[in-house]
């Protein structure tokens, strides 16, 4: 995994309290305190410990379904769900560390798993379980149900990331199962998460180890409210009549409770009485500071609560300290920032600080291409890739390429000329967004970009950490007409309608629109430009190419115009591009910023006899040519994508 800047700050913490950790570890008492959850062993810790990814229960009991899978539908876009329901930062999938206390988040990086199903079995369409070697059908793994004799078909390894409806309910080891399943008395999922007791409203199982409490010979089976409770309102449930603390409730009775003048429960306030115990424990009201407010796509925060640290937490106590760092793909922020701190109004002492987008930088990866050349995994983080929708939802075709400049931000062309061949491949795309037929842009919503793309079928089972969303709006000239003025401002910028989350396979390339004294490209600067490969997994490779500038391209053959806002690329080994990977970036190594910049946009290839650009040349439009109408919807949706951060 790479090293970022705020790992500084991140990992010394985390280093210096580890020990404290261990050797302070809280042992079973007889009621867990202010700020604590109790394990299922009576162990207490902080309540922010629960269900954060680390296991701070000896018993474990703080990191399962049982206890977290009503987590897994709240957790915030940015985040990562562990199967099992726990929250973790999104930045934190598959980067080769246990994030998860299940390992979920390293289990779904596994690409080749779902080519290992059929085993020996005859049929394409079978399951071959792994201990008992029998074949069951592919449609009947990760259902809820157990079909194979050793399970095998219901497991995490094999059922984490599996893709569920929006309306199935995810099991704790990541199967699906009808959403109205869910809290019906049946445990449909293998391991009962469907049944969980917080998920479905009931109390807390009462096989766990349970404080004891002294009897009380003329209340026997009955529950007290504690006599003192600063803010604390108790209602009891049905009749919603507040009672008065220190009263006794009947056995087997519930009561709401809540705070007033302002103050807040960390956690659910109801609580049951069963045999003369309490099954819970009561909160104590506080002025919590919101979770919410530290939020952020370029950031990360660790909490300290009592000097523990809780990674994900969603109310911060009074008096905690709060470390802000920079999510990777962003930067901006000095190792010696300050911690916020939650004051006991509940209101953190400043506002939480925002890094920028870390452009043109590159990550440590993993080579994924064996012939031409290879591009490992990071080495063009900025690369998307365009699908159009298909009718039937299932053959996406893919239709161009682009490059990253902010989350939800992708600058690309606009029209193909014709059906064209990317490294040796056919693709019978022959547009990116304009409709020929009707001399117009086509809708957002018949497009789908993936970034994280390493192979170009649409299919996510080779590229489990592909990311991929919807397109909200195409931004191209006014002026632009494809069979005029030889294809002049083939540039288009897309909005997406939810962000990429950056991490170190998914970032962005600089674009910094230069003046006219500074924007013509001479010939000879070194390049490069993405295509997919002819291997037959059509992965990422990259061809090195050099410019010529646009005079001197011009020149190359005077039969053929070229529009004013072009520069050509070339390359004169074997790897090359066939008509060029439309929409796709020509990028450069700045020997000034240190950082790479994105100068093109691949347009067509304008040479009658020059199929491939082996021996020719493939045109790029200049992004410094870019329209002034599409350089302000390109700042605006920058601007809003920076609320974001």
């Amino acid at each position: 995994m790479s090293t970022y800047k705020h790992n500084v700050v991140y990992f010394g913490i985390w280093s210096v309290l580890l020990s404290t950790l261990f050797i302070n570890e809280v042992m079973a008492q007889q009621r867990c305190g202010k700020f604590e959850w109790d394990c299922n062993d009576g162990q207490c810790v902080s309540e922010d410990a629960r269900c954060d990814g680390v296991v701070d229960c000896q018993d474990g009991s703080d990191e399962t379904a049982e206890n977290c899978i009503q987590g897994y539908a709240t957790c915030h876009t940015f985040a990562f769900k562990c199967s099992y329901g726990a929250c973790i930062t999104g930045g934190y999938r598959c980067n080769g560390r246990k994030d998860c206390a299940d390992n979920s988040d390293e289990l779904i990086c596994d690409s080749q798993k779902f080519d290992k199903l059929q085993g020996s079995c005859s049929s394409d369409n079978d399951f071959q379980c792994s201990k008992s070697k029998e074949c069951i059908s592919k449609y009947s793994i990760c259902d809820g149900a157990k079909d194979c004799k050793d399970g095998s078909d219901e497991t995490l390894q094999l059922c984490v990331g599996f893709d569920c409806p929006e309306i199935a309910f995810h099991c704790g080891y990541g199967a699906c199962i009808n959403g109205n399943a869910k809290c019906n008395g049946v445990k449909d999922c293998a391991d009962g998460s469907d049944e969980a007791w917080e998920l479905c409203g009931f109390p807390r199982p009462t096989n766990r180890i349970t404080p004891s409490q002294p009897p009380d010979s003329q209340n026997e089976n009955k529950c007290q409210l504690p006599e003192n409770g600063l803010y604390l309102v108790a209602r009891l449930h049905p009749q919603n009549h507040t009672i008065r603390l220190g009263s006794w409730v009947n056995n087997y009775e519930t009561i709401h409770l809540e705070c007033s003048n302002g103050y807040r429960i960390p956690t659910g306030a109801s609580l049951n009485c069963q045999d003369g115990k309490w099954k819970g424990s009561f909160p104590t009201c506080a002025q919590y500071c919101e979770g919410q407010a530290l939020l952020g796509l370029s950031t990360f925060y660790v909490c300290f609560n009592n000097n523990i640290p809780a990674r994900q937490c969603q109310r911060v106590q009074p008096n905690a300290q709060v470390y802000i760092g920079c999510n990777a793909g962003y930067d901006g922020l000095g190792n010696n920032l300050p911690p916020l701190r939650c004051t006991s109004d509940g209101k953190f002492t400043a506002k939480r600080p925002t890094c920028g987008v870390e452009c043109g930088v590159l990550r440590l990866g993993t080579a994924l291409a064996r012939k031409g050349l290879p591009v490992e995994k990071s080495e063009v983080p900025w690369q998307v890739a365009i699908y159009q929708k298909p009718s039937d939802n299932v053959n996406y075709k893919f239709i161009c390429g682009g490059s990253i400049i902010s989350p939800s931000v992708i600058v690309t062309a606009q029209f193909v000329q014709k059906i064209y061949r990317v490294f040796k491949t056919f693709t019978e795309a022959a547009h990116c967004f304009w409709d020929v037929a009707i001399e117009q842009k086509m809708n957002a919503e018949f497009f789908q970009i993936a970034a994280g793309k390493y192979y170009r079928d649409y299919g996510v089972t080779k590229d489990p950490t592909a990311q991929i969303a919807d397109v909200a709006e195409i931004v191209i000239s006014s002026s632009f007409r494809y069979d005029k003025d030889h294809f002049r401002e083939d540039i288009a910028v897309v909005k997406l309608k939810n962000p990429f989350i950056f991490n170190e396979n998914i970032s962005a390339v600089c674009l910094t629109i230069k003046s006219s004294a500074d924007r013509y490209v001479p010939n000879n600067w070194d390049g490069s430009v993405v295509g997919y490969g002819d291997t037959d997994d059509k992965v990422l490779q990259q061809v090195p190419m050099k410019t010529l500038s646009y005079h001197s391209c011009q020149l190359k053959d005077k039969l053929a115009f070229l529009a004013n806002d072009k520069f050509c690329v070339q390359n004169e080994g074997e790897a090359t591009v066939c008509r060029g990977d439309s929409g796709g970036g020509y990028v450069i190594h700045s020997a000034i910023t240190k950082r790479h910049e994105l100068w093109g946009i691949i347009s067509y290839t304008p040479f009658r006899n020059a199929e491939c650009a082996r021996d020719g040349f493939v045109t790029v439009t200049n992004v410094n040519y870019m329209s002034d109408e599409v350089i302000l919807k390109m700042e605006q949706f920058k601007q809003e994508d920076k609320t974001l951060f």
